[in-house]
This record gives structure tokens, C-alpha cells and sequence, in this order.
């Protein structure tokens, strides 16, 4: 799970961040970016960013309307239907008063999702503006900065009622992408540096938190001090 919200990298050059309220942003600076952003910048637009999407996601209050959305939109419309059958026609429950007592219920379903549906995805939706907003005027400030050198494009998914999770995907310009074969490279979260202490001698560059980077093998011994033997032909000297 704390490997879903290290930097990662696909194949189209973007940069893909998952930050949540609730877990650390990942306070290293990916390797591409580096010549774009001090690593203070990088903290503070990190936690701008999370605080913004934030305050326009309240699991509880989002799943309790969730909940009395699908009993009104579903539930409700149901037990009117013989209240409302009964109310208009009393018990002459011909096939044409059971069709118009049906469109009365489906008219109320229907309004039952645009009174539940309509406000929350406004909502989202004002978080949304206002966060695209906060990029905007960062890369403004950027290319003030940077004049016509090429930048990276920040977008950001802020949580929906399904998603938690806010999504940072950072568009790299042309050329800023590293192949797989670079030392920085991002790599699966499986290949880690060596958990032996005895074996970081064969692993000499460190990966910084977040950024497993590819291994380099230098200086490997191929005998110990103590153990240095010479072999000519099969006979042990």
C-alpha cells in the first residue's frame, strides 16, 4: 500500500502521484522535475494541493447521503405506488391506472436523483475549479521564472464520491523523461536495495524514500582477504 503513493512513472512521460489527507506526501523531488522545482516548492505545492482536494471530501458526511440517496431514489418511489394508485383511482386498478401510477413514480425517482445527484456533483465540482485555479497561477509563476525554457503540466483528479484518493499527474516537457537504463529510473516496487548490511557494499548508490532506483554494481571482490586462493589447471596452490 505505501507504494501506491511513491512517484511512478507509465509510459507516456507523466509523473503520477496518489496523495491522500490521511498519508505523507512523498517528500522527494522526482528526478525529472529537479531543474523545475526546489524541494520546498515541491513540499509546500504538495500539501496546497491535498488540503485544497480535501476540503471538498467528507467520507462520512458522503457516505450517509449516499445511503438516503439510494433509499429515496429506490425505496421511496415503491411504497408510493399503491398510495398513489389508491389515492387517484381508489380500486378501479385498470392496466391504464397501473401505467399512470408507474410514470408518477418514475417522475419521483427521477426527481429524487437530481435532488441527491445535482448539489454533490456541483460540489465536486466548485473543489475541482478551485484547484485548477491554484495550478493555473503556479504555472503562471513558473513561466515567469522560467521564461520559454520547457515545463512540465501539473493536472489534478481531486476525490469523487467512489475515488479517494487525489491523483497529481505531472506532464513532463519533451526530452525530461529517463529511460529505464538510467540510474534514476523508476523501477517496480519490487526490486529494492539489499536488506543485508553486509551486502550494501555491492549496492553503493542509495535510492532516496519513494524513488527505488536501479542498481549499480561496482567493485564487486572476487575473494576475500582472508580466502584469496589461485588455481592452476585442477590442482588447488
Amino acid at each position: 500500500m505505501a507504494g501506491q503513493f511513491a512517484a511512478t512513472r507509465d509510459a507516456s512521460g507523466k509523473v503520477v502521484l496518489y496523495l491522500s489527507p490521511t498519508r505523507p506526501a512523498p517528500i522527494s523531488v522526482p528526478f525529472e522535475l529537479r531543474e523545475e522545482i526546489t524541494p520546498d516548492v515541491w513540499a509546500g505545492r504538495l500539501d496546497q494541493i491535498t488540503q485544497a482536494a480535501s476540503r471538498y471530501y467528507k467520507p462520512i458526511f458522503e457516505r450517509v447521503w449516499a445511503v438516503v440517496a439510494f433509499l429515496s431514489i429506490v425505496i421511496v418511489p415503491m411504497a408510493l405506488f399503491r398510495v398513489i394508485l389508491d389515492a387517484m383511482h381508489g380500486d378501479d386498478h385498470t392496466l391504464a391506472h397501473i401505467n399512470e401510477a408507474r410514470g408518477i413514480t418514475f417522475a419521483i425517482s427521477v426527481g429524487m436523483i437530481i435532488f441527491f445527484l445535482v448539489p454533490i456533483a456541483i460540489w465536486k465540482y466548485i473543489g475541482q475549479k478551485q484547484v485548477n485555479a491554484m495550478l493555473k497561477q503556479w504555472e503562471r509563476a513558473d513561466r515567469t521564472g522560467r521564461g520559454s525554457l520547457p515545463m512540465s503540466t501539473w493536472k489534478v483528479k481531486t476525490p469523487g464520491l467512489i475515488r479517494s484518493n487525489i491523483v497529481l499527474t505531472i506532464q513532463l516537457p519533451p526530452g525530461a523523461a529517463v529511460t529505464s537504463f538510467h540510474v534514476n529510473a523508476y523501477l517496480p516496487s519490487y526490486i529494492n536495495p539489499p536488506v543485508d548490511a553486509d551486502a550494501n557494499y555491492y549496492y553503493p548508490y542509495k535510492p532516496e524514500p519513494g524513488l527505488p532506483r536501479m542498481s549499480v554494481i561496482g567493485n564487486v571482490p572476487l575473494f576475500k582477504n582472508n580466502e584469496k586462493r589461485e588455481f592452476y589447471g585442477s590442482e588447488k596452490v
